[in-house]
């Protein structure tokens, strides 16, 4: 079983951010069952590290860089490449592992884009 770092954008909405990365956290989970994805950040965020506080952040991205070291790949989601995600991929590439970039499918896991309804439907 190959493990795998998922990074995602987490500044500005926070909320709404992790919210996007736990989707993206379950189709990349249910499409790659033979991967298993870490992302201590969720969980220091739904157990209220404040992302705003530069000391909290800066704590943070360090644990993250420390445990992309640690995985065999680092998977890039969300739609487009943060700064956070810019040092974890940049540690990433220091110690030889595999960087996998889906940002250019968009923000949303694809199966989130087929499963939304229609400008139609919504308005109906």
């Amino acid at each position: 079983m190959r493990i795998a770092y998922m990074a995602h954008p987490v500044s500005g909405d926070v909320a709404a951010n992790l919210a996007r990365a736990l989707r993206w956290l379950h189709y990349l989970s249910a499409t790659d069952p033979e991967t298993a994805y870490v992302d201590p950040w969720i969980a220091a965020l739904m157990a209220g590290a404040d992302d705003d506080d530069p000391a909290q952040r800066a704590r943070g991205l360090a644990h993250d860089v420390a445990m992309v070291k640690r995985c065999d790949a680092i998977v890039l989601v969300g739609g487009r490449v943060s700064s956070g995600m810019a040092i974890e991929h940049n540690a990433a590439l220091t110690v030889g592992i595999s960087v996998i970039d889906l940002t250019a499918l968009g923000e949303e896991p694809p199966w989130e884009k087929q499963n939304a309804p229609s400008a139609a439907a919504r308005a109906g």
